[in-house]
């Protein structure tokens, strides 16, 4: 049995969402900026305050707050599906063996996939202390993987916003602790 997600406002969610099969199909700055552009467009839509992120070569990392009455499921269909279509055809025209291997069955259809299956991870945060520890282990992630050698040196995640203050690709919102 699939565990439960919570979706009670003004709860924060961890999101990770994979690649399918967890291949780096990030493989270039257009794909990077294209998942920031559908990340900022679904915020400017209302659907939920972005606290943080990162984006890797194989995944997602998200933390944010979705607004009232508003689904995970929901924001994650307004991110990923105009992303995949757009980033499915870039994958195409650049590396057309990569392409054939985003084909797969779905009963007697075959469609292009970018993402993994499912819904990926969500975690409900109700602390301030899980918040930082969580927005610590995002930023790490690039540094982890060995990317880069700072965290403030990916410039795919929200690292310089908290370090800096400076706004970046995309603007963060305020957190107002309940």
């Amino acid at each position: 049995m699939p565990p439960k997600h919570y979706n009670h406002h003004p709860h924060i969610h961890y999101l990770t969402f994979s690649c399918y099969k967890h291949l780096h199909l990030f493989k270039d700055d257009y794909l990077y900026y294209l998942i920031i552009k559908y990340l900022d467009h679904a915020r400017h839509r209302g659907l939920y305050k972005l606290f943080g992120f990162v984006v890797m070569p194989n995944h997602v990392h998200l933390l944010i707050q979705p607004n009232i009455n508003i689904s995970i499921s929901a924001i994650l269909r307004a991110i990923k599906q105009p992303f995949s279509h757009h980033a499915l055809n870039h994958i195409r025209d650049l590396w057309p063996d990569l392409h054939y291997d985003l084909f797969v069955k779905k009963g007697s259809r075959t469609i292009r996939v970018f993402w993994q299956a499912g819904g990926g991870y969500d975690r409900n945060i109700f602390e301030k202390e899980t918040f930082d520890h969580t927005l610590e282990y995002i930023h790490l992630n690039p540094v982890r993987e060995h990317l880069v050698t700072s965290s403030l040196d990916w410039k795919w995640s929200s690292a310089n916003y908290y370090t800096t203050g400076e706004t970046g690709l995309i603007e963060m919102d305020k957190i107002n602790w309940w």
